[in-house]
C-alpha cells in the first residue's frame, strides 16, 4: 500500500522531467506574433552554465536571466522571423518569457525552427501550439530537430 502510494506521488513529477519547454505561438488578424515560452527554473538554470559562463547559473541574476533571453530570442523562429523580447514573468518554479512580431499577413503554413538548448545534456522536448483564428496545431521538437511546418 505504501509503496503504491510513493508511485502515485512520485509519477506526476517523473512524468515532468524531460520536457523542456512551452511554446504558444499566437497569430492575430492582422499578422501580430505572440510567443509565450513557459519554462521550469530547475531544468533552464543549469543550462544557464553554458549560456551566461560569468554569471551565476540561477534566474536569479540578471546577467543569466539576459542571456538566456537572448537565447530564446536568437534560437526559435516564426517563418524564419526572430521575435523581440516583450516581458517576463515568474512564479514559483515556472518562468514566462513573452516575445512578439509582425508578420505581413496571415500565414497559410507556419514554419518554426526551435533550437533551444542545443547542448543540453537532458533529453528534453519542446511542445510548441501554433493558434491562428482559434485553430490550435502542435508541434514536439527534440534536441537537433529541423524545423517544422503546419499548414492551416
Amino acid at each position: 500500500m505504501l509503496s503504491a502510494l510513493a508511485l502515485a506521488v512520485a509519477s506526476p513529477v517523473l512524468a515532468h522531467r524531460g520536457h523542456h519547454t512551452l511554446s504558444v505561438v499566437e497569430i492575430a488578424a492582422d499578422g501580430t506574433v505572440t510567443v509565450i515560452h513557459t519554462l521550469s527554473a530547475h531544468d533552464s538554470e543549469p543550462e544557464l552554465v553554458e549560456l551566461a559562463p560569468d554569471a551565476q547559473p540561477s534566474v536569479d541574476d540578471p546577467d543569466a536571466l539576459k542571456a538566456l533571453e537572448g537565447h530564446l530570442r536568437d534560437a526559435f523562429t516564426i517563418n524564419g522571423q526572430r521575435l523581440d523580447f516583450f516581458a517576463y514573468e515568474a512564479w514559483g518554479d515556472d518562468l514566462q518569457f513573452t516575445f512578439k512580431g509582425k508578420l505581413d499577413r496571415v500565414p497559410k503554413s507556419v514554419t518554426v525552427a526551435y533550437g533551444l538548448f542545443p547542448n543540453s545534456r537532458k533529453t528534453g522536448v519542446g511542445l510548441v501550439n501554433v493558434r491562428i483564428n482559434g485553430v490550435t496545431k502542435s508541434l514536439t521538437f527534440a534536441k537537433g530537430d529541423a524545423p517544422k511546418t503546419v499548414g492551416f
